[in-house]
């Protein structure tokens, strides 16, 4: 029998999928206490600028409480700004490793990112690389000599950087091999250097898995997460984008009879309802298993369990009442963002001038304001690259400043 959603999560899809849509919010007016549930859910599922571009706008938003609205704000600023700064220094360095003859192969952050209306507003906490066993020490010294922190973990290792807050996961398999429950899965990526591909972004030609391989990775990925407790919507949007994006790459026969060969074909044909049914997804680059082309054909079929309700609302609720500390994250934020508005200083301006600015350089705000994020985003960029002197630096040692701040007001760790 289904479980009945909740409406507060109702809303908080409805936003998820008009920034994914890139369209107005179509829903309901929302309630400020339901807002506040939302901002939370957004935290917790890692979503905050997206929910944030998709609720700006509107009127519901724009009459609740004053504090909360700044709140919201610089929350959604201080991602997508600090994911900026992950990526430019991500993509540096990948350009050294590959001028140095290593073959490394990137997988999710930065390519699913890619696939995204405004990339920096989907954050990846870290990114990923995967590399051949023979190049783990030669990989070591290089991140080594970077100025990266070496971390242990056992069968892979992690690299990072304190001055903006990258981390960088190597692995020389996609799952552990000690695992029982997942080591089986490396067979299907035997070959996965062979078969690599290269993506390109920002002008940087990337190299990363073959659409097929990532895809199902995807599945697997998921799968793993769900069962050990972490799983969250984005996840699932990174699904159906990446089938929405590269769909027509795909040999569907082949990634159906590998999913059920391991009895995930079920799980990924729930995603694809869920995706459906709550993130607008566009289904039509699908060929389902038996040569199907429509969901609901297979679904009257009966050949598979699709009931994803369980699942969604499982996903949705995991997490949010272990989030006894939220509150006071709010109040902090409150409290910086008004400190911030009496004292704005001048190096802040520069890179967040204001919306009028904004509309003369960016011109298609004044035909779409609600991406006004966007334009933000794409101004703290043009800064970074343009100002490489000293109010470049200026800037940096302002961000770290905030970032301290932040500490202090234990807003993030």
């Amino acid at each position: 029998m289904g479980v009945k959603m909740k409406k507060t999560n109702l809303e908080f899809l409805s936003l998820l999928k008009s920034s994914l849509k890139n369209e107005k919010y179509d829903g309901e007016k929302i309630d400020f206490e339901d807002l506040v549930y939302i901002y939370k859910m957004s935290e917790i599922h890692h979503v905050v600028p997206m929910i944030y571009n998709a609720a700006y706008n509107e009127d519901f938003f724009k009459e609740c409480d004053a504090n909360f609205q700044a709140m919201f704000k610089s929350s959604a600023f201080r991602y997508i700004f600090s994911q900026i700064q992950r990526t430019n220094h991500f993509l540096e360095v990948y350009k050294k490793l590959s001028e140095k003859n290593i073959k490394i192969l990137v997988f999710k952050g930065i390519i699913f990112r890619n696939m995204y209306n405004n990339p920096d507003d989907r954050i990846s906490s870290d990114e990923d690389i995967l590399i051949k066993k023979e190049d783990y020490k030669k990989v070591k010294e290089f991140f080594l000599s970077e100025g990266f922190e070496f971390i242990d973990k056992g069968e892979e290792c992690a690299y990072f950087s304190k001055n903006t807050g990258l981390c960088i996961e190597v692995s020389t398999s996609l799952f552990s091999h000690e695992s029982k429950a997942y080591g089986h899965l490396n067979k299907l990526f035997e070959d996965v250097f062979e078969k690599s591909i290269k993506i390109n972004i920002d002008k940087i030609d990337i190299l990363t898995l073959s659409h097929e391989q990532h895809l199902i990775y995807i599945v697997f990925h998921n799968m793993k997460h769900f069962l050990t407790g972490g799983f969250g919507i984005r996840q699932v949007a990174d699904f159906s984008k990446y089938i929405e994006t590269y769909g027509e790459y795909i040999n569907w026969e082949k990634f159906w009879s590998d999913l059920k060969d391991l009895n995930y074909d079920t799980f990924a044909l729930n995603l694809i309802e869920i995706s459906l049914k709550y993130l607008g997804f566009n289904d039509d680059k699908i060929t389902y298993p038996a040569n199907i082309t429509s969901f609901d054909e297979l679904k009257n079929s009966q050949k598979y369990y699709i009931n994803s309700e369980s699942l969604i609302n499982d996903i949705l609720d995991a997490g949010v009442f272990g989030a006894s500390t939220m509150d006071r994250k709010h109040t902090a934020l409150m409290t910086l963002d008004a400190v911030e508005d009496k004292k704005k200083s001048n190096r802040l301006k520069a890179v967040f001038p204001n919306v009028n600015y904004l509309k003369d350089n960016y011109t298609y705000l004044q035909k779409y304001p609600i991406l006004l994020p966007v334009a933000w985003g794409q101004r703290i960029l043009s800064y970074l690259k343009k100002n490489k002197t000293s109010s470049y630096i200026n800037t940096m040692e302002l961000g770290k400043q905030r970032i301290e701040l932040l500490k202090e007001y234990k807003i993030i760790k």
